[in-house]
């Protein structure tokens, strides 16, 4: 494998810039990452930090919301943002030959957005319809329900879209104070992938962020996994169903393990669950599972949907192919597990954003760049012996969390659900 070029420079300030040059395009993807989301809301801030990010495009001290529109698109490019659990991204993607108009508005939009209370208003309703199309939608709001349960009372249990009650009165002082709290140098990664070079990069910053306070990184209330179940009756054809355990954090060693682990069981096609449940029994649909990981906790997840009549057939496959892979994975799965998670890493680098992506990510994460090679040699070195070991800790060391949406009457009891998988 090609030697990656990755290179990385401080501020004064504490904002840390890292860039990749990919000499083979002619754009250029800016992403700045904050070290904020919504698990370092205060309860009474819930759904602030989306709040914000859909706020950041509705005008600065320079530019309204319509010149900002306008701005990008007289140069074709690409502007958005989004927010997770642990930060919030605001990213461009342009041509290289418009990286500097591209950086300097999202300068000023991290820098310098007003928030006028006109625009408050129009995106708070933009916001709240959002909130109810999630909870319209089961196969959407069963994660929210999922998370609430596997964490509860907590800041890593709360929705990042947050409740209505919350959005539909946030203030322009509420808005202003969350960005002085949490938008410091040392909170900030600029990421930087395509053809341009880092110098340039680092002079940009230079002159157009080093005046961001240098402040400190957010701190958190550290997760506390609950498990548990959610049951909410909903006329429906189908019962949504996650189930699922205790995770590993992104720092953990294991987390490569448990990311081969989700491929074989739940990660494609030839996957175990996708063979048992759909192919074999027609149960559903689709089936899914995958590991979201965190700071210091996470949790690993099976999802599906399937008529109320045939959920508990669902559910006891789910555990019986779960326990077997305990003992009986071979190395023919792991090889194509491997070879999977090798395509989807390099692929995604033929592309400037998922490879700026990647670079923000694992510095804001790791404080260090990890490199794909690195990844790879991890995931190389894993045996059969690791993935079901890994797997057998994750279900025996914590109880399970389970949501479930739809006419769930048939549906067997938390303990009984609990004992497939001890017995």
């Amino acid at each position: 494998m090609k030697k990656e070029q990755v290179d990385i420079t401080t501020l004064d300030n504490g904002l840390r810039i890292i860039s990749q040059k990919m000499n083979e395009t002619e754009a250029v993807t800016i992403e700045i990452w904050t070290g904020v989301g919504s698990r370092y809301e205060r309860p009474e801030q819930n759904g602030i930090s989306h709040f914000l990010e859909h706020m950041a495009f509705k005008g600065t001290k320079t530019r309204t919301a319509k010149q900002i529109a306008e701005d990008f698109d007289n140069i074709g490019g690409q502007l958005n943002a989004f927010t997770s659990r642990e930060h919030t991204v605001y990213y461009a993607k342009v041509l290289k030959e418009n990286f500097n108009e591209a950086a300097d508005l999202l300068a000023d939009i991290i820098q310098n957005s007003i928030f006028e209370q006109k625009e408050i208003e129009r995106e708070r309703n933009v916001v709240l319809q959002e909130i109810a199309m999630t909870n319209d939608a089961p196969d959407d709001i069963i994660f929210d329900l999922y998370q609430a349960t596997a964490f509860s009372n907590q800041p890593l249990g709360r929705s990042i879209l947050g409740p209505s009650k919350l959005v539909a009165n946030f203030s322009r002082d509420d808005l202003t104070g969350y960005v002085s709290e949490h938008y410091h140098g040392a909170n900030l990664v600029l990421s930087v992938a395509g053809n341009i070079e880092h110098q340039t990069v680092v002079e940009f910053a230079k002159k157009n962020l080093s005046n961001i306070p240098k402040g400190k990184r957010s701190e958190k209330e550290t997760a506390n996994y609950s498990g548990g179940e959610h049951r909410e009756e909903r006329d429906l054809e189908q019962v949504h169903l996650t189930f699922g355990f205790k995770g590993i954090s992104y720092l953990d060693e294991d987390v490569y393990k448990v990311q081969l682990l989700s491929c074989i069981l739940g990660g494609g096609m030839s996957s175990r669950l996708f063979q048992e449940i759909r192919e074999n029994r027609g149960l559903a649909y689709s089936v899914s599972s995958f590991n979201s990981s965190y700071l210091d906790s996470g949790t690993f997840t099976v999802y599906s949907a399937t008529s109320p009549e045939k959920i508990n057939e669902l559910i006891n496959a789910v555990c019986d192919e779960m326990k077997k892979a305990t003992s009986d994975i071979s190395e023919a799965e792991l090889k194509k597990s491997k070879a999977q998670a090798k395509a989807g890493l390099l692929m995604a680098q033929e592309s400037c954003n998922n490879r700026a992506d990647a670079l923000g990510r694992r510095l804001i994460c790791y404080n260090r760049y990890i490199s794909n090679q690195e990844i790879l040699d991890k995931m190389n070195s894993t045996t059969v012996t690791d993935v079901k070991e890994v797997l057998e800790k994750i279900i025996t060391s914590s109880k399970p969390t389970i949501a479930a949406i739809g006419k769930l009457d048939k549906l067997e009891s938390y303990n009984d659900i609990n004992g497939r998988l001890a017995a």
